[in-house]
């Protein structure tokens, strides 16, 4: 069966189920019951083009002993709950001989197993889908919320082989998506919840009987849906209990994809949801990738006065244009602060929202000029409930990425002894509190 038969559409046509289902089987996940403890969180925040690091690596091991470099200097105020782990290297993509393959690293940087040359697709499932399954075992809903900024394609959060978890790129539907119920009466979101079960009783019914005429790897596919839609029955079933949340104000409008300047606005949102998302528990791993793997479609930042030349062409520059570079990576920080603030601010016990989560910041490669993928400038804010040992830069020589992977996944609890293939183990002793 081709793509083109097997579009969400196709399929919906198939069952005889209009045009009108789709939004549905992208429906807000409803909130989970409040916890008996404040949950671990995961968010992952990505971009290309890599950083400009004699203005980012602190010269010291100790964060607090000295001020942090130019580019780092937005998470000054949290520098104590930053922690960098020096001398991570995607080193499935180097065993390929793909050193300077950065620009298609997406597909490996949380999956852990190299894509096919020429291509960024997931091979695997991304510790955010790893962590998510954990969580759904355990009777947690919402376990997952996948966000982008520039809707071109590239991910980083895959279920499966060649199945991308498709980012939301819609700050305005994601508002609605999360806090649309937010304010509705106990008895108005119970019908909402039940008539939206017999719709879902419908497709699984009909999707598994369609899934019976077809061969074994569409048949894969389409249990890969029913298993996504059985999330979202869970999902619907704890909507009666969506404990009080405050939503962020995001104003009105909308958001001009082809107006580059409108991308500040957008960054901004995104990063306002993604910590009310987690605030509210509405999700527990987030992932935000806010440009393309491809080297950022001619995208340029005429809010700091850089017009031209685009991000990519001023990456391979190098050190030739570090002013620029330097002011570009400062910015995406910024936009990284603006998260960290939102979770830092909402208490929690005797810490905050922030101390019980662990913000992933990543790049696909190094730097821009070469596209190399050794060294990759991993930066983790927040200890995940006490797990990490912030404060602090740790040289790990030259570590395999799949070990901080495994890592992360076990500061979600989440009893990994692997992620990716080719290198097991993790990173533990060198990271944990």
């Amino acid at each position: 069966m081709n793509q083109a038969r097997f579009s969400r559409r196709a399929l919906l046509q198939a069952l005889g189920v209009g045009a009108a289902m789709l939004p549905l089987l992208h429906a807000e996940r409803a909130a989970t019951a409040a916890p008996s403890a404040f949950p671990k969180r995961m968010i992952a925040v990505t971009w290309t083009n890599g950083i400009f690091q004699q203005n980012w690596l602190p010269g010291n091991d100790d964060l607090n002993a000295a001020r942090l470099p130019t580019i780092l200097e937005p998470l000054e105020s949290w520098k104590s709950k930053v922690l960098i782990p020096q001398g991570v290297d995607l080193k499935v993509m180097l065993d390929a001989n793909r050193t300077y393959d950065g620009h298609f690293s997406y597909g490996a940087l949380f999956t852990g197993v190299s894509p096919a040359p020429g291509v960024s697709d997931g091979v695997a499932p991304s510790i955010d889908q790893i962590i998510g399954d954990d969580l759904r075992s355990k009777g947690v809903s919402s376990p997952q919320l996948n966000l982008g900024c520039r809707p071109y394609g590239f991910s980083t959060s895959w279920a499966g082989r060649n199945q991308k978890n498709n980012a939301e790129t819609d700050p305005y539907r994601l508002f609605n998506r999360l806090f649309g119920g937010a304010s509705l009466p106990a008895a108005q979101i119970d019908k909402l919840r039940k008539r939206r079960q017999s719709v879902l009783d419908l497709v699984g019914t009909d999707l598994e009987r369609f899934g019976q005429r077809l061969g074994t790897e569409d048949r894969l596919k389409v249990q890969a849906h029913l298993d996504s839609i059985r999330a979202l029955e869970l999902d619907l079933e704890a909507a009666a209990s969506q404990r009080a949340c405050t939503p962020p104000a995001i104003g009105e409008g909308g958001i001009n994809y082809n107006n580059i300047n409108d991308y500040p606005k957008h960054v901004d949102l995104m990063m306002k949801l993604a910590a009310a998302a987690v605030k509210c528990d509405l999700a527990r791993t987030v992932t935000l990738d806010l440009i393309d793997d491809g080297g950022g479609n001619s995208l340029t930042f005429p809010w700091l006065g850089i017009g031209s030349p685009d991000y990519h062409a001023i990456a391979h520059e190098g050190a030739n244009n570090a002013t620029q570079k330097t002011a570009i990576d400062r910015w995406f920080y910024e936009q990284v602060a603006t998260l960290v603030a939102q979770l830092a601010d909402s208490s929690e016990g005797d810490g905050s929202a922030l101390d019980n989560s662990v913000v992933v910041v990543a790049n696909d490669m190094n730097e821009g000029n070469y596209h190399a993928v050794d060294n990759i400038p991993f930066l983790l804010v927040g200890s995940c409930g006490g797990f990490f040992k912030t404060g602090r830069k740790v040289k790990l020589g030259s570590m395999p990425h799949n070990k901080l992977l495994a890592t992360l996944c076990h500061a979600m609890d989440v009893p990994v002894s692997s992620v990716g293939e080719g290198y097991g183990g993790d990173c533990d002793a060198f990271l944990k509190a």
